[in-house]
């Protein structure tokens, strides 16, 4: 089980299966920040790059909540997968993921709430207010 924090680098894309069930995939990019004291301002490190799939409910979730650029936290089973392309051998890292959510960190606004107003019931609105 591994958790990455990152941003959702790529369009979410949805299918439904043969079987009923759903699924979303997206890629995630992770890049490390280190503060570099000799010219006293952060940098990027290393960037890594994975494949997300979400299955069922969790799909459904991802596929209305989550967009193109959102920060976001996965956690999930890391898998290898090894292909080859042109007679070359190559690695992938996918994460089948458990739990997604938007890393509220690193967000700038989710937008204004609506507000209720409180019901009050008639007897109380005719009271004056003690102070």
């Amino acid at each position: 089980m591994v958790t990455v924090v990152g941003q959702v680098a790529s369009e979410i894309s949805y299918r439904y299966g043969e079987d009923g069930r759903t699924n979303a995939f997206f890629r995630i990019n992770s890049t490390e920040r280190r503060y570099n004291t000799s010219i006293g301002d952060w940098e990027d490190g290393e960037s890594l790059w994975l494949g997300v799939s979400c299955w069922r409910k969790l799909a459904d979730s991802v596929k209305t909540a989550l967009s193109k650029g959102d920060p976001v936290i996965v956690q999930g089973k890391l898998r290898m997968r090894t292909y080859e392309k042109d007679d070359v051998k190559k690695t992938t890292f996918n994460l089948d993921a458990l739990h997604v959510g938007l890393d509220l960190s690193r967000v700038q606004s989710l937008g204004s709430a609506p507000v209720v107003e409180p019901r009050v019931s008639d007897d109380l609105a005719e009271e004056p207010v003690p102070f």
